[in-house]
């Protein structure tokens, strides 16, 4: 059985199976739901940093596609840090190990979305080194520990609406599967480019581009997002992003919701408001409704 193996288990969240579970499990309690929430969700949007800085938010868009109902497959479309996917790569047999055990690839609906479209192939190695996705799994096994999973890493290509449309048209009238796309926003200070300035400053500037580029998902605009980001910088997984919106809109969405927004300066600095460190990565957690 092809088993993808842990690569971030260590840095990005612990690589102790307790430890893994009690974070997850902390992360899972401290999500708070609005109590207004749409009774049918058909996705989200979630971050992928360290735990400690954005793993309450993916949680957060975890947690309501759960309560929204019962999700036995989560189709996860990832980002693309290492510049290689050049179509939807498709993990689609056998396992991804975490800490808290192995999380099932569910291989009937993997073989029916690589038929799905020919931007759309298998291939498991190209998410051997990508993070974006492993982040998501300990917290799904977590919440949901039957789910089983269908990870596709996203180029950030006018490709990845049509990459997304083609997926939503396979999973639409699936109510037990949930697509969540994995991205964080502006990264701007630190060792990033600074165009908004330094310390409080560059953070509202950061704030307002993130802004725009939540604004394109509430309003389901999934051809807009990949111009956006390359324009503006404000989305690591522009093609997720694209890919989430395009196929909850084939799924039946007509809407976006952003449950809660935050960014890594905030973080840091609730806990150390000394510190001097102007770094700052936004984290958004957002359904489609």
């Amino acid at each position: 059985m092809t088993v993808r193996m842990p690569f971030r288990a260590g840095s990005f969240y612990e690589a102790s199976p307790a430890d893994c579970r009690r974070h997850a499990s902390q992360l899972l309690d401290k999500a708070e739901l609005p109590g207004d929430l749409p009774g049918v969700l058909f996705g989200g949007i979630v971050p992928h940093a360290g735990w400690v800085y954005s793993g309450r938010l993916a949680a957060t868009t975890f947690k309501a596609l759960a309560v929204a109902g019962e999700v036995e497959t989560f189709v996860l479309f990832g980002a693309d840090h290492t510049g290689t996917v050049q179509a939807g790569e498709v993990y689609d047999r056998g396992a991804w190990l975490t800490p808290v055990g192995e999380a099932a690839i569910d291989e009937e609906l993997a073989a029916a979305i690589v038929a799905a479209s020919p931007l759309l192939r298998s291939n498991p190695a190209a998410h051997s080194r990508e993070h974006s996705l492993e982040v998501q799994v300990p917290i799904i096994q977590v919440l949901c520990p039957d789910a089983k999973i269908v990870p596709v890493a996203i180029p950030p290509a006018d490709i990845a609406a049509q990459i997304g449309q083609a997926i939503g048209k396979v999973l639409a009238g699936k109510p037990a599967v949930g697509v969540v796309g994995s991205t964080d926003l502006t990264h701007h200070a630190g060792h990033f480019p600074a165009p908004g300035g330094r310390g409080v400053k560059g953070v509202q500037w950061t704030e307002a581009n993130d802004r725009r580029m939540i604004g394109l998902m509430e309003s389901l605009a999934a051809e807009k997002v990949i111009d956006e980001a390359d324009a503006r910088g404000n989305a690591c997984g522009a093609g997720a992003v694209a890919a989430t919106i395009a196929a909850c809109r084939a799924m039946g969405a007509t809407r976006g919701i952003c449950l809660e927004y935050t960014n890594s300066y905030r973080v840091v600095h609730a806990a150390y408001p000394d510190d001097i460190d102007d770094t700052t990565v936004g984290y958004a957690s957002v359904v489609f409704a």
